[in-house]
């Protein structure tokens, strides 16, 4: 089940069809030099034109305030990338709605298993979006044109508040694999450190490198919007879930006609249901005698894959962690569009002038100052 996500605002091609967008799309631009990417790694672009719509929040009252901090985040990466170079630079405020710490369960009708709602929990936020569109050489060697609103292509970096981005969908879809009727959430994996913050991204273990996101979760001192899986959480589910399985498996092959190939797959489901449930209660076991009943759950198998690798695995090594949304993270004192969290994030192309943006923002970002704005 995917994080309902609604956005008021996209990017200009949607404000162009509106007669909104104040900035020329596809322009060209006659240059005395000849065109090429050295003449682009030091080309001056500029930032172009926030539409006046720029932020449609549910009232007027909450695009004010979130407007007002999207601002504040753009003048902190204006801060250190002052000069868009090779590429113009346009930034988007956008309202988003999201559910957080709800209840669910899952209901199977016709053989179909969907998910339905038990309580809902909404939380609204924003997110402010920079994206650095490239100029590129024409046919023409002493033209270039620059590709806004369709052709980014040269960097972004996103700053979203009060949406929990690096969890990244549900384990399982199935009631055994919830906890308060929360559903059970793979975390993306922690691949390096940033400034002192975890960078998270979609792939980690040996896929690490082949990332072109990274994310950086900025929460309140003291406590995290999710909560990590334990083990003894895990193995419980894992048991009793491998238990429905096989005994449903099991019962299926006694529709099989004949008898001799219906004992076959009788044993043998039998056998996996049995060699499943010895590892898990041999892990439990072993997990008690360890002290590591209340350690995080990072998994490195599906739980009906129990015969193949270990049930615990680091995430360097592929390992996934499990977690729930922190139902008692978000304070209810505050208006919605303060910002409780952000994850930041950036992405760069490979030309010199795309390395030099990111470098900008690695090196020089001030995260603090982002860390400063919760709660405010």
């Amino acid at each position: 089940m995917k994080k309902q996500l609604i956005i008021l605002l996209l990017f200009s091609i949607q404000l162009s069809a509106q007669s909104k967008d104040p900035n020329p799309h596809f322009p060209k631009l006659k240059i005395s030099a000849s065109c090429n990417q050295d003449f682009l790694d030091n080309y001056k672009g500029k930032w172009l034109i926030p539409a006046k719509t720029l932020f449609n929040g549910p009232n007027n009252n909450y695009s004010q305030g979130a407007m007002q901090r999207v601002n504040q985040v753009h003048e902190l990466v204006k801060q250190v990338y002052p000069q868009p170079m090779g590429s113009d630079g346009y930034w988007i405020g956008a309202y988003r709605k999201t559910d957080f710490g709800h209840k669910i369960k899952y209901v199977t009708e016709d053989g179909r298993t969907q998910m339905e709602y038990v309580t809902r929990n909404q939380v609204e936020g924003w997110g402010y979006v920079m994206t650095l569109f490239a100029w590129m050489c024409s046919e023409d060697a002493n033209e270039m044109w620059n590709g806004y609103p369709d052709a980014g292509g040269g960097g972004t970096i996103t700053v979203e508040a009060n949406n929990l981005q690096i969890l990244n969908g549900e384990f399982m879809d199935d009631d055994g694999w919830t906890i308060d009727g929360q559903p059970i959430k793979r975390k993306m994996p922690v691949i390096g450190k940033w400034k002192g913050y975890d960078m998270v991204a979609v792939n980690g273990g040996d896929l690490a490198n082949l990332n072109s996101v990274c994310y950086i979760l900025i929460s309140r001192d003291g406590i995290l919007p999710y909560i990590p899986v334990t083990r003894k959480q895990y193995l419980d589910r894992a048991i009793a879930y491998a238990i429905k399985f096989y005994d449903k498996t099991i019962a299926f092959t006694e529709q099989i006609p004949d008898k001799a190939e219906r004992d076959e797959a009788r044993n043998r489901n039998l056998k996996a249901k049995n060699d499943a449930l010895k590892k898990l209660q041999d892990e439990l076991q072993k997990t008690t005698q360890d002290g590591l009943l209340d350690a995080p759950a990072v998994v490195g198998t599906d739980p009906l894959v129990m015969n193949e690798g270990p049930i615990f695995l680091p995430e360097s090594k592929g390992g996934i962690s499990l977690t729930i949304e922190n139902p008692k993270y978000f304070r209810k004192d505050l208006p919605p569009y303060v910002p409780q969290f952000f994850v930041l994030s950036w992405t760069s192309g490979t030309c010199k002038w795309c390395s030099d943006f990111k470098k900008a923002i690695v090196e020089n970002f001030p995260i603090e100052k982002l860390q400063a704005l919760i709660d405010k």
